[in-house]
């Protein structure tokens, strides 16, 4: 059956001059309540002649709202360092996740080191085999949070350092800086991030519990879930998860393929039966009559309306197979079969495809979206990025300027 959803488009964050703007990882303050809360980050470009284009954050901040999202207060800044200060540790975007159960906010967040000298996305630098997981705790809807901790793993042996299987700091790290989680029925968080080491190494997903005493969050992680070359050429990462009831959850990564080598870019999946700590062999993401669904490498996510009781997956669906991460548009949404862990193809619908005149590399990804109480649609929050111009065009640090739009789904 196909699918009726209606579509509107505003301003939700104006760019300041040489900034693109990403509002991501938003969530209620409560169970109850109408308040929200969404990560902000600047994202700049400086060209450097060492090393080419280099991004950083300008400024990092959360934003709340009072009112259901009518209108937003910026909070302070999240980040101490001079983002343009290429060296040391630095931190991405608070991630949010309001535990049901006990009406607590948790935030996570991805730390690393960088080496000045290291292009940003050199496979191996220092930026990546240093990513570390930290948490924040709020018990009064996000305006105080405990000191941040780093997520280790609880059982004997791990520490700062080797602080889960597999991971060790300045060897292997492990981030994200876009959520996939999902809450079990035991009232545990189970969520994933990219693994890299030499390369994109694999994907891991961990599960927090709540300590005898309430007070804290203990850590457990799961098997690495690797994807061979003949599948993709780098990696799989960016995991997407649903749960499926009990301690079933069914995950899909992004994984980039390789012209030269005939490899097409895929969603592969896995599914696990203990909450996350093992995972089955990986297959391709699939409609309903096993026809491949096809993406460029990039980020998608799941997300279940209380309003429907489905679940459905936001991507960018292309009509054929590409070898790389573009083009990331159209912006659409689909049904996703948690019975048959497939999508129904007939309920691919479009949210935002490339306007006339806009440039080729524009990108509709790395978005925050959350369903709106009271109303029961779904929000999404992306800058239009590039705007102006092609990335590979660009020249001038303001020639990267990208407002952030506000998009409703009503389904």
């Amino acid at each position: 059956m196909k699918m009726s959803v209606q579509i509107e488009t505003e301003l939700f964050i104006s760019a300041r001059e040489g900034m693109a703007v990403y509002a991501q990882n938003p969530s209620y303050a409560d169970v109850e309540g109408i308040e929200l809360l969404v990560s902000v980050k600047d994202e700049g470009m400086l060209v450097d002649p060492k090393v080419g284009k280099v991004y950083y954050h300008d400024r990092i901040y959360r934003r709340r709202s009072n009112d259901n999202g009518t209108s937003w207060e910026d909070g302070p800044n999240l980040t101490e360092e001079d983002p343009r200060d290429l060296t040391g540790e630095h931190r991405n975007v608070a991630m949010h996740a309001l535990d049901p159960n006990r009406n607590v906010l948790i935030s996570f967040h991805s730390s690393y080191d960088i080496d000045p000298n290291e292009p940003m996305f050199r496979a191996g630098n220092l930026r990546q085999r240093t990513y570390r997981m930290h948490y924040q705790l709020s018990r009064d809807g996000g305006r105080t949070w405990s000191r941040p901790s780093q997520v280790i793993d609880c059982r004997p042996g791990y520490d700062e350092i080797h602080w889960a299987p597999d991971l060790k700091y300045r060897e292997r790290g492990a981030m994200a800086d876009m959520l996939a989680y999902t809450w079990l029925d035991d009232g545990s968080l189970v969520f994933g991030m990219t693994v890299m080491g030499s390369s994109i190494e694999g994907v891991i997903y961990a599960r927090a519990r709540w300590n005898g005493e309430g007070s804290d969050l203990e850590f457990t992680f799961g098997d690495l879930i690797s994807v061979g070359p003949e599948v993709t050429r780098g990696g799989c990462c960016e995991p997407a998860v649903t749960g499926l009831g009990g301690e079933r959850l069914f995950n899909a990564m992004r994984c980039q393929g390789d012209e030269a080598s005939g490899v097409y870019s895929t969603r592969q999946c896995t599914t696990s039966s203990d909450g996350g700590m093992t995972w089955s062999a990986p297959e391709p993401l699939e409609y309903e009559d096993g026809d491949k669904v096809w993406n460029p490498a990039s980020f998608s996510q799941f997300v279940t309306s209380s309003k429907t009781g489905k679940t459905y997956w936001f991507a960018n669906i292309l009509p054929g197979p590409v070898h790389g991460q573009t083009p990331r548009y159209p912006l659409t949404v689909a049904e996703f079969d948690a019975k048959q862990c497939c999508i129904l193809r007939d309920t691919v619908q479009v949210i935002h495809d490339l306007p006339e005149g806009a440039p080729e590399e524009r990108r509709y990804t790395n978005w925050g979206v959350y369903e709106e109480r009271g109303t029961g649609d779904f929000v999404m929050t992306l800058p239009e990025q590039p705007k102006f111009m092609n990335y590979t065009e660009m020249t001038k640090a303001e020639e990267f300027t990208a407002d952030c739009i506000r998009i409703r789904i009503k389904i």
